[in-house]
C-alpha cells in the first residue's frame, strides 16, 4: 500500500505535503489539528486535499496566472512547518483557487489529459437545437 499525503497550500503561494500517518483521528468534540504555520508570510489556507506522487495540480491567481506543476516536486515536510514556495506572486497577488489533476495517464494515448470534452455530435450549435 502507498504512503498518502496531503497537500496545503496558501494563499502567498506557499506549500507542503505531509504524511496522511501525522493526522489524529478526531472525534465529534475535537479541537481540531494544526496543520500549517498560518503566518503574514503564508496568509490563509486556500486548500488541504489528499495527493499522490503522481498528480499534478493547478494554482490560480486573482490575477489571471495559472501554473501546472507535478507534485512530487513539492516538499515532504512535518504538520506544523511553514511550507515552501510553490508559486511565486506579487505584491498584490494571491492564489485563490487550486485544481487537483489526477495521474491523467498521458502514456496512454487519449486526449491529452482533457477531462471535460464533449464527443462529437453533442457540441451545442448556438441556436438552441442540436
Amino acid at each position: 500500500m502507498l504512503e498518502e499525503f496531503i497537500l496545503t497550500v496558501t494563499a502567498k503561494g506557499y506549500g507542503k505535503r505531509t504524511s496522511a500517518y501525522e493526522y489524529r483521528v478526531a472525534g465529534r468534540g475535537g479541537q481540531g489539528i494544526a496543520n500549517i504555520d498560518v503566518s503574514t508570510r503564508n496568509g490563509p489556507v486556500v486548500t488541504s486535499f489528499p495527493v499522490g506522487e503522481d498528480d499534478q495540480i493547478m494554482l490560480v491567481t486573482n490575477r489571471g496566472q495559472l501554473i501546472r506543476c507535478p507534485v512530487h516536486d513539492i516538499r515532504i515536510a512535518r504538520r506544523q512547518t511553514q511550507g515552501v514556495t510553490v508559486f511565486r506572486v506579487g505584491d498584490d497577488e494571491e492564489v485563490v483557487a487550486v485544481a487537483h489533476l489526477s495521474d491523467l495517464g498521458e502514456d496512454e494515448g487519449g486526449n491529452g489529459g482533457s477531462e471535460d470534452t464533449m464527443p462529437e455530435g453533442d457540441a451545442p450549435t448556438g441556436d438552441g437545437s442540436k
